[in-house]
């Protein structure tokens, strides 16, 4: 990465949920925090309180208090509900707290992330108040499905389309519940109604497909800016303390969860002589154990949480990772990392990962829900290692560039030059 000073140092707030490692997001998060303070600026963050959180270099006596979704839905007291559902919707202390942030600290730009049900939108018109421009990365599918992933029971959903928010809640898209898919439906109406949206100046979109849906649902189409994402780390560095090891198998790295596609990728491994590791927790990990011990499986493992040097030891001794989501992925870190590592992929033909898996050359499609297709794709990779060293080198070619600091920091200094700041 090249690292210069700005000879024009900016304050950027930078917004999130939270502000320590959790999920894909956040990778991207820290990896954009890294890159503006390598090019001389001042990163001032704007999160929930944690006692988990990073550096915040003194600015967490404005962040807001934490709220514990897990432990609110454990209490089904109708006070802490409606409590829940008016900080979810609109945070009256985001607002006021980000006032205080803004009257006392000068800010050049503010880039949010993540701000749904947490931060809330409530901040923006306070930005704007102060001239503050705002960008927005578009992490999910939020704005414009009360679900945030298009899936609804299983299946892809767009009933939203044409801001019909109130399909969520005819069709209990949120949890099978009527009660929490309305409410989402009703903080995506509130929101609109208050015309929140209109302080933001640019959002910002990694990937094509979440550009081209976001168009298509005809959201701000002239405030939509097509970008990547951006990752950065010494590759050689971390592969030189890597424990090589001789055992061979392919890899899942993610949450176990329905729409991650974790479930047909156990019926197309059943009865292969292939091993196969899984790295993550999540719901479905219980009926997983269940099921291996049931079946008596001996081909797959579940590992669990690892950390990151456990995960990035485990991608580089794997054949091959497999990325089975039945969800529209935006631009997922697992297959960026993987590549990265001169690893070629199985991955679904859907959403944004076919922007990253190009179909013969630097891994294998397979149609999405589709056991038999995954199989097959899994059992060709799996026997033919040319392929697999070709595919690995073409991956990390092109991700080497598709996602690095330098390109991304162009992209960004192009888009916020019309906002008249000069990065």
């Amino acid at each position: 990465m090249e690292n210069f000073q700005s000879q024009s140092p900016l304050n950027i707030l930078m917004v999130n949920w939270v502000w320590f490692q959790v999920g894909g997001d956040w990778t991207y998060v820290d990896n954009v925090r890294k890159l503006y303070q390598g090019k001389g600026h001042n990163v001032i963050p704007f999160a929930m309180k944690s006692d988990k959180d990073f550096e915040s270099y003194g600015y967490d006596k404005y962040f807001v208090d934490f709220i514990d979704y897990k432990k609110l839905n454990a209490n089904k007291g109708v006070l802490s509900g409606v409590k829940a559902l008016g900080k979810s919707i609109y945070s009256k202390q985001a607002k006021v707290n980000m006032e205080r942030l803004l009257s006392e600290t000068k800010i050049d730009i503010a880039h949010l992330h993540n701000i749904n049900h947490y931060i809330t939108p409530s901040i923006l018109p306070v930005l704007k108040k102060h001239k503050v421009p705002v960008v927005w990365t578009l992490h999910d599918y939020t704005l414009i499905c009360p679900e945030n992933s298009f899936i609804s029971h299983g299946s892809i959903c767009e009933k939203c389309k044409g801001g019909y928010f109130i399909q969520c809640g005819i069709n209990k898209c949120k949890k099978n519940s009527f009660l929490a898919s309305s409410l989402a439906g009703l903080e995506n109406y509130v929101h609109r109604y208050m015309h929140l949206f209109k302080h933001v100046d640019y959002f910002l979109c990694p990937s094509e497909f979440l550009y081209k849906k976001f168009y298509e649902f005809d959201f701000f189409r002239d405030k939509l800016r097509l970008t990547n994402l951006c990752f950065n780390f010494n590759r050689e560095a971390l592969t030189a303390q890597q424990k090589n090891d001789n055992e061979k198998y392919i890899l899942y790295v993610g949450r176990l969860e329905k729409i991650k596609g974790v479930s047909t990728l156990f019926k197309a491994i059943s009865g292969l002589d292939i091993p196969l590791k899984i790295v993550g927790g999540g719901n479905l990990l219980p009926e997983f154990q269940a099921h291996i011990k049931e079946n008596n499986i001996t081909n797959v493992q579940l590992l669990g949480h690892k950390t990151l040097p456990e995960v990035y030891n485990l991608i580089t001794n794997a054949q091959f990772t497999v990325c089975p989501s039945e969800w529209y992925e935006n631009y997922p870190f697992s297959v960026i990392e993987a590549m990265s590592f001169k690893k070629a992929i199985v991955g679904a033909r859907i959403g944004g990962i076919p922007e990253l898996i190009h179909d013969g050359e630097t891994g294998l499609l397979f149609e999405s829900f589709n056991a038999d297709d995954l199989r097959e794709k899994i059992v060709k990779l799996w026997n033919d290692d040319d392929m697999k060293k070709r595919f690995g080198e073409n991956a990390y070619k092109f991700i080497s560039n598709q996602v690095s600091y330098d390109r991304h920091y162009g992209i960004l200094k192009d888009i916020y030059s019309n906002l008249n700041v000069a990065l």
